[in-house]
Formats: C-alpha cells, structure tokens, sequence
C-alpha cells in the first residue's frame, strides 16, 4: 500500500525579477507530527511562525540546516516573464502545473497558505475546472489554512524563498535544499 502524503505549498514572488515560484513540501503522514514539533521548536521568542522574508541570513542558514534532518520531497514550479499585472495569471498557471504533477505522484492532498478569501476562492476554482477536466482525480483534496496554525507550511516558505533567492543569483541558502526538489520552470504567457 502507498505512503499516504501531504503536499504543503507557500508562494515567493520576485516581481522586479518577473518571477513567480510555488513551493510544493510532501511530507508522509505519519511524519507529520514531528516535523511540525521540529519547525515549532524552531521559534525564537514572541514568534508565532516561521517566514523566511523576516529573517536575516544567519538565521535563514540556521533554519535551512535544521530542516534538512528532516524527512520530505519537493517540487518547485517558476514562472519566469510575469509582470505585475499578471501575478494571478502566473499564479494560476504554476497551480495547474503544481496539481497536476501532484497528482502523477499519488498525492491526494494538498494544503496551500490561506491568503485571502477572494484570491483563495480563485484558487478553488481552478481546482475544480481541473477535476472537471480530468486534469488532477475527483478525490484530489485541497484545503487553505492560515501559515500561523501550520507549521508544515513553514517548511514550503523557507523551500519558496530559497529557490526564489537562488533564482536572482543567491543560492547559498538553497544549496543544502535543493536535492529534494524537482524544479519545473517556464514562461508565462
């Protein structure tokens, strides 16, 4: 029987690079729990999670360090060419990509970062048109939850800003990640 797996996805945006990167964490089900005990160990005081943008580069290589003991596999997806003005549409086309590679691999769940109602509610349909399209299976599961109440999606945050910072030239922090991740990039349109 199949290791049931959860893909945890965060976003990293480099507009004045035109790039737009979604960051796919697959973590067994039955690891779950303790990574989620190892990134909460991770806070510093007064911190109610993780995210990679407010932490200076000492404290990115400690956090990159920690979470390469644990256990998981990834995928990256890049839009190169996006604009401002096209932020969604880079969005959407690395999500249609993203689910569908999902789903070749035998994952039936997803998480994403909740952000907020309207743009989440674009985001659910499009994975509904994929299902009617027979793009991703009818038990593809996706669910939205804030990043505070998912350790798990700290993990696909600091995985998104590495391989975003690697994008414009610094890799010295993705370096150490980037043996667990297939990286899917392409233009947008």
């Amino acid at each position: 029987m199949p290791i049931a797996k959860t893909a945890h996805i965060d976003e990293s945006l480099r507009v004045r690079h035109g790039l737009y990167l979604l960051a796919a964490v697959i973590v067994a089900d039955a690891d779950a729990h303790s990574h989620r005990q190892a990134l909460t160990a991770l806070l510093l005081r007064h911190q109610a999670r993780l995210h990679w943008r407010d932490e200076g580069s000492m404290r990115r290589e400690q956090l990159t360090d920690a979470i390469c003991e644990l256990r998981y596999t990834g995928i990256i997806v890049i839009a190169t060419g996006m604009t401002s003005a096209r932020q969604e549409r880079a969005r959407r086309k690395c999500i249609e990509r993203l689910v569908i590679e999902l789903a070749r691999r035998g994952i039936a769940n997803a998480v994403f970062e909740r952000r907020h109602d309207e743009l989440d509610a674009g985001d659910r349909t499009l994975i509904t048109a994929l299902r009617r399209q027979h793009s991703i299976p009818p038990s593809f599961r996706a669910t939205w939850n804030p990043a505070v109440s998912e350790p798990l999606l700290w993990l696909a945050d600091i995985a998104a800003g590495a391989a975003s910072l690697a994008e414009t030239g610094d890799d010295a922090d993705w370096r150490d990640l980037a043996a667990a991740f297939s990286v899917d990039r392409f233009a947008v349109d």
